[in-house]
């Protein structure tokens, strides 16, 4: 591959011959009668593929720099695997360990033939991006990195092609860059396997292979079982039971990947999200902390963390993360709504309104205008909560809450037939809910998870049902009232009749029914 820096483009030219006259001290040379040996077994562990096994034979290869008889092959060795190691990081998205860096430096002190073979591989390894759920890299870091291998793609992809079967990073190059930068419906592994006979059957490819584009999850449970080291693949098995609906299985594996490497964003920020998804906010906040430890500046973290202490009801704890967030002019919209949730949930009705009325102005969805109208209706602004209420359940006809309180504000301004309408609708809204809870429990009763978990969210759906059925009576005594003052008997009838035992509504249903003979 000598040819490579000719073939890519000039920049590379210059970075080969920097390289060539940056190059440091030769390394003492020694002898040792085991280096043959350590270095086929350095050889095997890139092959087996792991990161760990990376990571060790990168530290056996540079051990055995100094070696005479292996000197060179070692040198090599040490390049390659510092950089797929930097790959895998950045597949992972973990924090960057600084492989690439080492990876440069250690090429910088090698001979010139490996500084005009690796050098290119390293180029095209600083441009793949950093998967995963936590943006670790500047949005112009990413942009020019893509740029880059749009801009040379076809340049690289035909190096890359001659050369994928030529040693591991080759082999891994090829398949990282095509699964990266060729959209996903022209992905053709098998086809790019084709051209490495020699790499193809190694788990080091192998884990690529299935992790490219779509998930081949038999593959990585095999990987796996034949090598519990490959522990970074309890990740990518923990996306594929959160796409299949398996929250608990992708919990217990996102926390064996933490307990593995708890320095990792995308594991991290994807445990705090599934805590909140199971109800458990105080261990949400604690791993989203986790997240802005290594990274932070990430303003999606920052925002969970904001929503997990106003669902714990730590709304002065929430609100001084907001400020942070306005403070660095981080999802202001979101900020703005959540800050005015927090101010509320206080009493401080003034504030939230001046808040609700900002995010208003950047975030169009059905939620801020319910808080907006909820808001209002505080602060005595009738007309303005109705107006809200009314935006708010165009945009989400399905939600039962909207429906409810735009019903009550209606029969309070006495518009009586718009409010039958639409506390009827939400009546049947609120019974449609209920089915949905129900079901919920009853799956969840007959889930594996732990028990104190599944009891905890089975009494939240408890006390979800018992507040529909409030809003229900609430609703049906309204619509009573609302065909009374419509001279409506009949229909009145039939809802105050619902009423007659009930302990809040009973004594005004049966007086209403009396009005009735």
């Amino acid at each position: 591959m000598g040819s490579n820096c000719d073939v890519l483009r000039a920049p590379t030219l210059i970075l080969c011959a920097m390289a060539i006259g940056c190059s440091s001290a030769k390394i003492p040379a020694r002898s040792d009668p085991t280096a043959p040996a350590r270095l086929a077994a350095a050889d095997a562990l890139v092959r087996d593929g792991c990161f760990d096994c990376l990571v060790d034979a990168h530290r056996e290869y540079l051990a055995l720099r100094p070696v005479a008889s292996v000197a060179e092959a070692a040198a090599a060795g040490a390049v390659r695997t510092a950089a797929l190691l930097a790959i895998r990081e950045r597949d992972l998205g973990t924090e960057d360990s600084g492989y690439l860096k080492r990876a440069q430096e250690l090429l910088g002190g090698a001979g010139s033939t490996l500084q005009l073979a690796l050098a290119p591989l390293l180029e095209i390894a600083d441009t793949l991006p950093v998967r995963g759920a936590a943006r670790q890299v500047a949005e112009d870091v990413e942009l020019a990195r893509m740029q880059a291998a749009n801009r040379h793609r076809e340049t690289w992809t035909a190096a890359l092609r001659d050369g994928a079967d030529a040693d591991a990073l080759s082999a891994y190059v090829w398949l990282a860059f095509n699964c990266a930068y060729v959209p996903a419906s022209q992905q053709a592994v098998d086809e790019w396997l084709g051209v490495m006979p020699v790499w193809r059957e190694t788990p080091l490819v192998r884990f690529k292979a299935a992790t490219c584009g779509s998930m081949d999850r038999g593959t990585l449970e095999h990987l796996l079982d034949a090598n519990p080291r490959f522990r970074e693949i309890d990740y990518h098995l923990a996306l594929s039971a959160a796409l299949r609906g398996k929250i608990d299985e992708a919990m217990e594996r996102l926390l064996r990947s933490y307990a593995w490497r708890p320095r990792w964003p995308s594991v991290t920020q994807s445990l705090a999200n599934d805590y909140v998804a199971v109800e458990e906010f105080d261990s949400a906040v604690e791993f989203f902390d986790k997240t802005l430890a290594v990274v932070p500046a990430y303003a999606d973290a920052m925002l969970g963390k904001a929503r997990a202490l106003t669902y714990a009801g730590r709304h002065d704890e929430a609100l001084a993360v907001i400020d942070q967030m306005l403070t660095g002019h981080w999802l202001i919209g979101d900020a703005r709504y959540w800050r005015a949730l927090n101010d509320a949930q206080l009493g401080r009705n003034e504030e939230a309104w001046s808040d609700v009325e900002l995010a208003a102005k950047l975030l169009v969805n059905a939620e801020v205008p319910k808080l907006a109208g909820l808001i209002a209706y505080r602060l005595k602004q009738i007309e303005v909560s109705r107006a809200k209420f009314e935006e708010s359940r165009e945009r989400n006809p399905d939600d039962c809450e909207t429906g409810y309180y735009l019903g009550l504000v209606l029969d309070e301004q006495g518009v009586w037939s718009r409010a039958a309408e639409v506390l009827i609708e939400t009546d049947r809204c609120l019974q449609n809910a209920e089915r949905s809870l129900e079901a919920e429990i009853a799956s969840l009763r007959s889930s594996t998870q732990s028990p104190e978990r599944r009891d905890r969210q089975i009494a939240r759906r408890e006390r979800q049902i018992a507040n529909g059925r409030r809003m229900m009576t609430t609703s049906w005594f309204n619509i009573a009232v609302a065909y009374y003052n419509l001279a409506r008997k009949d229909d009145a009838r039939q809802y105050a009749e619902k009423l007659a035992a009930d302990d809040q509504f009973g004594d005004r249903a049966r007086d209403l029914l009396s009005r009735l003979r």
